[in-house]
C-alpha cells in the first residue's frame, strides 16, 4: 500500500481491513478462489502463492480491474486513501521454507513491486488506485497472449536496476484504468517520501524515454505457469513440481 507508514495507527488498522476486503472482492469477481492461495501478510501488503491451475489471464484482467474499481470507490471522499502497487512474476520457490516463502522468484517480485519508477507512475495519476508491474516472462506469456480483457498497448517497458542488490531486469508497467505510456518517469530532484526509496540508475527502453529502477520493502502479488503467486503489493512465483 502506498504511504502506509505515514498513516496513524488507527488508519493503518482500517486500511488493512479495506485492503483485504478489496482483494477478496476482486478474487470473487474474477472467479479466483482466494481461499486456495498460500498467503504471507506484511501489514501493508501480501505475498500470495497461487495454485498451479490459476487462471492467469483473469488475474491480469478481471482481478486487477475489480481491485482498482473497489479501491477507487473506497477512496472517494476520503483523505486517507488506499492505493497499491502490484507486481507479478513466475519462478521456482521452496514449498517447505520455515520462515516465509524462499526463492529467487520471491526476491524478484519484491524488487519489482517497489520500483521507484512504479511509485512515480502511480503518483502521476491521483485518481488511480492500482499500479501493476510484470516481469518479462509474464508479459510474453500472458499480456501479449491475446486474452480478453488485457490491453497490451497500455503496458510500458522499463529497466529496473538496484545496484546495491545486484538486480537488473526489464519489466512492464501498467496503471490500471489509465494510459501511462506517454508520461515522464524520470526521477526529479526531491526528497524521498516515507514510502519512497532513493532512486537508482534508470535506462531508456525505446524512443529515448527514461524509465525504471527498483528497491524492495513490503507487499506483493504473483502468478505463474505450473504454479503461481500474488501479493498485497504485488508479486508472482511458481512451485517446483
Amino acid at each position: 500500500m502506498e504511504r502506509y507508514s505515514a498513516l496513524s495507527s488507527v488508519l493503518q488498522n482500517r486500511a488493512q481491513g479495506a485492503f483485504l476486503d478489496a482483494l477478496d472482492a476482486a478474487g470473487t469477481a474474477a472467479g479466483l478462489d482466494r481461499g486456495a492461495w498460500r498467503r504471507q501478510s506484511s501489514g501493508d501488503g501480501e505475498l500470495a502463492v497461487l495454485p498451479a491451475d490459476v487462471d492467469e489471464p483473469a488475474l491480469l484482467s478481471a482481478f486487477l480491474v475489480k481491485l482498482d474499481g473497489q479501491l477507487r470507490a473506497y477512496n472517494a471522499g476520503r483523505e486517507a486513501r488506499i492505493r497499491i502497487r502490484v507486481s507479478v512474476h513466475q519462478g521456482l520457490i521452496f514449498q517447505d521454507s520455515r520462515n516465509g516463502f524462499a526463492g529467487e522468484a520471491v526476491n524478484t517480485a519484491a524488487r519489482l513491486v517497489d520500483a521507484p519508477a512504479l511509485k512515480r507512475a502511480l503518483r502521476a495519476f491521483p485518481a488511480a488506485a492500482v499500479a501493476c508491474i510484470v516481469s518479462e516472462g509474464i508479459h510474453r506469456d500472458v499480456v501479449t497472449g491475446g486474452y480478453e480483457g488485457i490491453r497490451p498497448e497500455r503496458f510500458r517497458r522499463l529497466r529496473v536496476v538496484l545496484a546495491d542488490k545486484g538486480f537488473d531486469e526489464w519489466a512492464w508497467l501498467e496503471i490500471v484504468g489509465e494510459d501511462a505510456t506517454g508520461i515522464d518517469l524520470a526521477p526529479v530532484a526531491e526528497e524521498p517520501g516515507p514510502d519512497e526509496a532513493p532512486a537508482g540508475p534508470e535506462e531508456a527502453p525505446t524512443g529515448g524515454i527514461r524509465v525504471g529502477d527498483v528497491d524492495n520493502r513490503n507487499g506483493q502479488v504473483a502468478i505463474g505457469h505450473g504454479a503461481t503467486a500474488v501479493g498485497g503489493k504485488g508479486h508472482r512465483i511458481r512451485f517446483p513440481r
